[in-house]
């Protein structure tokens, strides 16, 4: 059975190591062998999870059913069952005050970007009445009006905005007539890509996973690799040539004999020699396009968890009008000592109507009433399951209910109480859950409900 739910940020965090690691193993053969965008396409995967707060769940009964995949399907249920438990050892260590630190840091480095962009164009002349200029932009066809400044404070040649682009280079420049022609092409190149925005995309990543040395380590690839792709989208637009290639290359020389000043978030043309290299060395291969196709397979591994699944265990000992559902005998009946002895903490309730986790209950005859929560938290607070605590109960002519559980839609739990009663129920991170308190009699039914995590 395959559900979507919710997966959290430090769950994502660790498992996106794998994606960052296949990468950067590979990302070299890629650049040099396969597709022009290999690369980029996935670091976009990369961006996806992290962004994405959801990911796929995969529960399975029989493992020998699913053939050769059963090789691929349990190594995923194992490394999720151990990052799971990893994340329950170090989640408590964060700060629950993370989201408030997140949003001071793309609140800093909103205004560092405002700052600086003020900075560089307060001194810049535009270009006016410049053929060269208007040929190089009528390559592109571009629809946004894109201006060019003149700023000899600037280091190297930058791309600011993505609505209203502009571009500044310096005057030495506009002496040579090749090398302006490389500088306008490949700073138009990543206008027309919007490449600005994917560029503030992996910022506001670093800011919400800036604890994550993996993922802050991998920019300088993914700023290195999205300059790699506008050389190779320049070469393309201008022909692809040895001496173009050639000529291309010499440019960069030209700017590297400048002092660089490398700013992030903005687009800048700073080359190396790697980027040359690969200029030189780059062709499309069958063996490269095939290595492509298996690193984008394993990089969507990390959107799937796979829990091993025994299907329904029915309990019959009591009389066979009151048959339980207890699926995998993840709920449990306490006493009070057992209760007073659990370390209980809060449940964060997601759902649009809040429930009170400790609330005084009237309900009518075979009416019921639903506590929605999910087991969602950034932090991943370490907790067994959650506990649902039965007790002041009172009802005309006898007690008479039935208490509910769903898992992401699914029923794991349904028995019938003539009682009060305390349960506690093993619990999964990251799933929706529902507890369902049905009256079955004709007359009031009355209760106390409480509902908290738990630690043994």
């Amino acid at each position: 059975m395959i559900n979507i739910v919710s997966a959290s940020s430090l769950e994502r965090s660790v498992k996106s190591i794998f994606i960052i690691a296949i990468i950067l193993l590979f990302r070299q053969i890629l650049n040099v062998k396969s597709i022009k965008r290999a690369n980029m396409i996935l670091w976009s995967i990369l961006f996806v999870y992290l962004i994405s707060p959801y990911s796929i769940l995969i529960k399975i009964e029989d493992f020998n059913q699913y053939r050769a995949l059963k090789y691929i399907l349990e190594p995923l249920m194992i490394v999720s069952g151990h990052i799971r438990e990893f994340l329950k050892d170090i989640g408590t260590y964060l700060s629950k005050n993370n989201t408030y630190f997140i949003a001071s840091l793309f609140l800093i480095y909103v205004l560092v970007r405002i700052v600086k962009m003020n900075k560089a164009l307060k001194n810049s002349v535009p270009l006016k009445n410049d053929v060269r200029v208007e040929e190089a932009c009528e390559l592109f066809k571009l629809k946004r009006k894109v201006d060019i400044l003149i700023n000899n404070k600037v280091k190297v040649p930058i791309t600011y905005g993505f609505l209203k682009p502009k571009i500044i280079i310096q005057s030495k420049i506009l002496e040579d007539d090749e090398l302006l022609k490389f500088v306008l092409v490949h700073e138009l190149t990543h206008v027309k890509n919007f490449d600005i925005v994917f560029k503030h995309i992996k910022n506001f990543i670093a800011c919400m996973y800036w604890y994550n040395i993996f993922i802050l380590a991998s920019l300088k690839f993914i700023e290195d690799d999205m300059e790699i792709l506008c050389d190779k989208l320049v070469i393309q637009k201008l022909g692809d040539t040895i001496d173009n290639r050639k000529e291309y290359c010499m440019s960069m020389l030209k700017l590297i004999e400048q002092n660089q000043n490398v700013q992030y978030s903005v687009l800048n043309l700073h080359p190396t020699k790697e980027r040359m290299l690969l200029i030189k060395k780059w062709r499309t291969s069958f063996i490269g396009v095939c290595v492509f196709a298996l690193i984008l397979v394993l990089s969507t591994l990390p959107f799937i968890d796979v829990y091993a699944d025994e299907g329904n265990r029915v309990i019959s000992s009591e009389p066979e009008s009151n048959i339980v559902l207890n699926i995998d005998n993840r709920v449990s009946e306490i006493t009070e000592d057992e209760y007073k002895n659990l370390k209980l903490g809060e449940i964060h309730f997601n759902e649009l109507r809040s429930a009170d986790i400790d609330s005084k209950e009237s309900l009518e005859g075979l009416e019921h009433k639903s506590y929605k929560f999910n087991t969602y938290s950034w932090t991943e607070t370490k907790y067994d399951g959650f506990t649902v605590k039965m007790s002041d109960m009172s009802c005309n002519e006898g007690i008479d209910y039935i208490i509910i559980i769903l898992e992401n839609g699914r029923e794991i739990f349904n028995k019938n109480y003539d009682k009060a009663d305390t349960l506690t129920i093993k619990a999964y991170q990251n799933n929706r859950y529902e507890v369902i308190v049905l009256n079955t009699s004709l007359n009031i039914l009355k209760y106390r409900v409480k509902i908290n995590s738990y630690n043994k």
